[in-house]
């Protein structure tokens, strides 16, 4: 029998993806499941960048490109993060990648060796810690806390032992899956933290246009430039133009290390598809009004569940999101008084009530679930009915 590679072998499976494939599997049965699970837009991506594909596949735009992607694209996200990232970039300085994903993927491959580490800040994202262990790196966890709202509060990790073979910290704001849009003087202390502490700096800011309540994103790297020279800023279209599909992202980082994430890329997937880059070239100058539109429909979601949440209070408490697409609810209440882990209350709401939401536990926080509003408010009326319905059992 033909042996697995070790690494692989001790890669978890997704709940996620294992919440969504018994989702469809219920689907199949003919029932009517709802599905606050995934983290993707509901919208179409915008006709202009469609058209631009189409345009660019017809002009045969198919063939191989440069592995750090076209010229003419990295110079327009060069311009794009300049003008509204508030940071100069040098189109060297960009590289193309198969999505934000991946970007952080090759960028912990290049950065990492086994025996070093990466610190998180938890709750965070699922695919960090494997992402971070497929390199031989292992994963440290800061947490965060609900009653700081989820924020970085470095006064608490003073008093924590940060190894030696640390090499780096995980940045994301807005963040996945706590909706919270770190402040510009949080991220000016969370990165003085980390530069005293020699540690490099990836920002995760794929959520970047999503962000409601007036505030503004900050990017680290317009800190100033020795919070440049320390961070690599990882990004993309998926989530604030509905193209999570397309598989397209970047990457921001001085030319010697983006200079070798390219030569990793060139080894493995070559480059990101031809047609995608041209495309993308279009989202870079879509008009403001377009990606605008998407995040009102999500805001008007937004405040449908904070309010459908504030009246199941009882049962639940959460930290208001002020970006993303998601909240973060903690249950420890319920789940407590019923001897229930949050991973069993996702597998029989699905079951029972045909509602889809993530266990806290996959993001390193037990006892609370993820939901993604990342869908109509007829469907989020249904689910919340029936949320409700089964916490009042």
């Amino acid at each position: 029998m033909l042996k697995i590679a070790n690494r692989v072998k001790a890669l978890k499976s997704s709940s996620i993806m294992a919440i969504s494939a018994r989702a469809a599997e219920l689907k199949s049965e003919g029932h009517e499941v709802i599905s606050l699970a995934a983290g993707e837009p509901d919208f179409n991506t915008p006709e202009l960048i469609q058209a631009a594909a189409t345009k660019a596949m017809k002009d045969g735009i198919t063939k191989y490109t440069p592995a750090t992607g076209f010229q003419s694209l990295r110079e327009a996200i060069a311009k794009k993060i300049s003008v509204e990232n508030g940071f100069p970039v040098d189109p060297e300085e960009v590289l193309i990648t198969s999505g934000a994903k991946h970007g952080l993927y090759l960028a912990l491959q290049c950065l990492v060796d086994p025996g070093e580490a990466i610190l998180i800040p938890t709750p965070a994202w699922v695919s960090y810690s494997p992402m971070i262990e497929l390199a031989g790196a292992s994963v440290i966890p800061l947490p965060l806390y609900e009653e700081d709202g989820y924020r970085p509060n470095v006064e608490r990790w003073k008093g924590m032992a940060i190894p030696p073979n640390a090499k780096g910290i995980i940045i994301n704001s807005p963040n996945n899956p706590t909706g919270v849009v770190y402040s510009r003087e949080e991220l000016i202390k969370l990165t003085g933290w980390a530069l005293q502490r020699n540690l490099w700096i990836i920002s995760d800011e794929i959520y970047e246009k999503i962000i409601y309540d007036n505030l503004t994103h900050t990017s680290i790297s317009a800190l100033g430039p020795e919070a440049k020279k320390a961070t690599i800023t990882v990004s993309g279209f998926s989530k604030s133009y509905a193209m999570t599909g397309w598989r397209f992202g970047w990457v921001i980082a001085d030319r010697p290390f983006i200079a070798k994430m390219a030569s990793l890329q060139s080894q493995s997937n070559s480059h990101v598809t031809s047609f995608v880059q041209w495309a993308a070239i279009t989202a870079c100058t879509l008009p403001p009004e377009i990606g605008n539109f998407m995040v009102a429909e999500f805001d008007k979601r937004r405040r449908y569940c904070m309010d459908r949440l504030d009246k199941m209070g009882a049962h639940l408490s959460y930290s208001r999101p002020t970006g993303a697409f998601y909240i973060f609810i903690n249950l420890s209440k319920w789940l407590i008084q019923k001897k229930m882990t949050d991973l069993e209350f996702c597998k029989e709401l699905l079951n029972k009530e045909y509602v889809g939401v993530v266990p806290g536990s996959s993001f390193g926080k037990e006892h609370s679930i993820r939901i993604s509003y990342a869908t109509n408010i007829d469907n989020l009326k249904k689910a919340f009915d029936r949320i409700e319905a089964y916490l009042n059992r």
